[in-house]
């Protein structure tokens, strides 16, 4: 169970710098996500801020986020849940680093 929390922290973390590359200015850079349900709410927000073309992404970012948080908060997770949360982020990782070519 801990290597299924561990890929989603990492996968998690790897779509969030992702995103944070896609998508930092200098008025993005003062912004601070620290916890996991902050990160849930605002980097899907941010993302369709700079690229609206994505819109239809926005909740499953989110629950890609909110699942981490859930796994981090509880020290669990569904094994089916995590597998798919770790896909999602892996998936949408590869979507939006193929935006900045």
């Amino acid at each position: 169970m801990t290597a299924l929390i561990t890929g989603i922290v990492s996968a998690t973390g790897q779509l969030e710098t992702a995103i944070m590359n896609a998508t930092v200015t200098p008025i993005d850079s003062k912004h601070s996500f620290k916890s996991m349900k902050t990160k849930a709410k605002l980097l899907p927000q941010v993302l369709i801020q700079h690229y609206p073309e994505l819109f239809a992404i926005e909740r499953e970012l989110r629950g890609v986020f909110e699942t981490c948080s859930q796994a981090i908060d509880r020290k669990s997770i569904n094994p089916v849940v995590a597998k798919a949360a770790i896909s999602l982020a892996k998936e949408y990782q590869a979507v939006i680093e193929g935006l900045k070519r």
